[in-house]
């Protein structure tokens, strides 16, 4: 009896884009350390919800266009950039639109989500038993990529 292993498939995750990373940083607490995030809105609301600790500071004087501006004493930086990936697919080629996003843990999950699609439709083909077509459509749907026909 000979047994045949399931061939490789060739899904891997790239580098797509890279997005800004954001940290919050105050004048009047300088051992705070604000959160750091990709996460635009939430950045802001994190801003927002630190400042919101401080009383406000008695009115300045009214600013004199041409002049500095007064800088908030809670406020946002931009301190990096961090990668977007994706995940691609040889054998579906562009037709498949892998999941994506800045987590490298996750993206390692996707993969094997697809990977297991894969595995699955394999498993159909030499098979042919109604488990594996269901296996299939259950690792299809598992999968958070789609594939546009």
């Amino acid at each position: 009896m000979s047994t045949s292993a399931a061939p490789a498939f060739a899904v891997y995750g790239r580098i797509v884009d890279t997005t800004p990373l954001y940290h919050a940083v105050c004048d009047r607490c300088p051992k705070w350390l604000g959160p750091v995030t990709d996460d635009l809105a939430q950045h802001v609301w994190d801003v927002r919800q630190h400042a919101a600790t401080h009383p406000a500071p008695p009115a300045p004087a009214r600013w004199i266009p041409g002049s500095a501006a007064p800088r908030r004493d809670t406020r946002g930086e931009e301190v990096g950039q961090v990668p977007v990936y994706r995940v691609f697919c040889d054998e579906c080629g562009p037709r498949y639109t892998g999941a994506g996003g800045t987590d490298r843990d996750q993206l390692a999950r996707y993969i094997a989500l697809h990977v297991a699609v894969h595995q699955a439709a394999y498993r159909v083909t030499t098979e042919g038993s109604v488990e594996a077509v269901r296996a299939h459509q259950a690792a299809a749907e598992a999968d958070p990529g789609r594939l546009t026909y």
